[in-house]
């Protein structure tokens, strides 16, 4: 996997999450069970690349991304340019007709 795909990955479930329940801090070991075969640091370096881009804030020790916090920014970025909200407002459009 390459490390911008598991990047977007992280952000696609950050994101979600948050329309869920407003949650934005994310403990390493929710990203760790999303993908328990990948290395500690393969996953830390792209939650850093997150980081770096300004989506999200790293806490970290010891190299490893303990905490990550999802950046507004990101959510507001992810709203704009997804399909979901799209086929959300066409839907409401819709019914809107009826």
């Amino acid at each position: 996997m390459k490390l911008s795909k598991l990047s977007n990955s992280f952000l696609e479930f950050m994101v979600k999450s948050y329309s869920e329940d407003h949650n934005r801090n994310f403990p390493f070991d929710q990203f760790k069970s999303l993908y328990p075969d990948l290395d500690d640091d393969f996953i830390s370096d792209a939650l850093y690349l997150l980081k770096k881009d300004g989506l999200a804030g790293v806490h970290s020790a010891d190299n490893k991304a303990y905490i990550t916090i999802l950046d507004v920014v990101a959510v507001r970025s992810a709203e704009e340019s997804t399909l979901l909200k799209k086929g959300y407002a066409f839907a409401k459009e819709i019914r809107s007709w009826l």
